[in-house]
């Protein structure tokens, strides 16, 4: 993978908080077949907020980044004279919405003192009462499909429900606008939907090894020192740390930590084989398959180049 694609977060040198250093990630797209092309449409969706669905996931998708932080995807009009040349795949989809009101007894408590359903009192001076409420359930359900435009095969589908219930009793306020809650159903749905397209690129503090078990006490110092450093200064805690690697190469906490040194560095393939030496370890086994999840997106975008 070419290191360009990590430099997006190269701010790696900059401080973080407890022993920890701080490392760029990257996981590729699930819908990884349409992660390899450029050029997208959206088709009309269908459903009573198809169009809605439409507008926020083309708003989602463009807000798509790559690696280096330009945009993943170039969306184009199907009328476009442009689309005929740059339209790899089309996306179609729909969306629809239901609104249910439900009545059913609950027990709630109110004001002895009232036969009203007042609320604005002592809870000593309340008592349980079973009262008829009102439930409402706004449901979505959505669902998009992409086709190769060359041929028309689908190449990633997936639906997505979305459910808001909201239950008012007596002396309650009454239910806000049901068109809000189609509004946040949608967009959520949207985000979803959008989120499978593209990849995720991160920058994240994980923890160093700190159990000093098997250096000398002039190492186990030195190993002190690499760990106060990481959290201010993380390449003098790497340079600490891989010069304790020269002297005990196989001291866990070392090795361990000395490869996470290499995947920050942006050195994925050099950082996998360290991960990978360290044999039956879980920490190291979780390290590489982070390192392997952010080269094969990096495999990705360099091939879309």
């Amino acid at each position: 993978m070419k290191r360009s694609v990590l430099m997006f977060a190269a701010l790696w040198a900059s401080p973080v908080t407890a022993e920890t250093l701080p490392i760029s990630w990257g996981e590729s797209a699930e819908a990884e077949e349409v992660a390899t092309l450029r050029g997208l449409a959206l088709e009309r969706f269908s459903g009573s907020e198809g169009r809605a669905l439409q507008a926020e996931l083309e708003t989602q998708i463009s807000r798509i980044r790559d690696g280096r932080g330009e945009p993943y995807y170039a969306l184009y009009a199907l009328s476009s004279p442009a689309a005929a040349d740059n339209i790899e795949a089309v996306i179609e989809g729909g969306a629809n919405v239901s609104v249910d009101y439900n009545e059913g007894r609950q027990k709630r408590w109110y004001c002895l003192s009232s036969k009203e359903y007042r609320t604005d009192c002592d809870q000593k001076d309340k008592e349980e009462r079973e009262v008829v409420c009102l439930t409402r359930v706004v449901a979505l359900s959505s669902d998009i499909r992409v086709a190769h435009e060359r041929d028309g095969q689908i190449i990633y589908r997936r639906s997505i429900p979305g459910r808001e219930e909201l239950t008012t009793c007596p002396e309650d306020a009454d239910f806000p606008p049901v068109d809000q809650a189609i509004t946040r159903l949608v967009d959520g749905a949207a985000r979803q939907h959008a989120a499978a397209l593209g990849p995720r690129w991160g920058r994240s503090a994980y923890r160093v090894l700190e159990n000093r078990k098997g250096l000398t006490k002039p190492q186990g110092a030195l190993f002190k020192q690499a760990l106060k450093a990481t959290k201010t200064n993380a390449n003098e805690a790497c340079r600490l740390f891989d010069q304790l690697a020269l002297e005990v190469p196989t001291q866990r906490s070392v090795q361990f930590n000395a490869a996470m040194c290499i995947e920050m560095r942006g050195d994925l393939p050099g950082a996998l084989a360290a991960y990978e030496a360290m044999s039956g370890d879980r920490d190291a086994a979780s390290a590489a398959s982070r390192v392997r999840r952010t080269l094969r997106a990096g495999e990705i975008e360099d091939a879309r180049r």
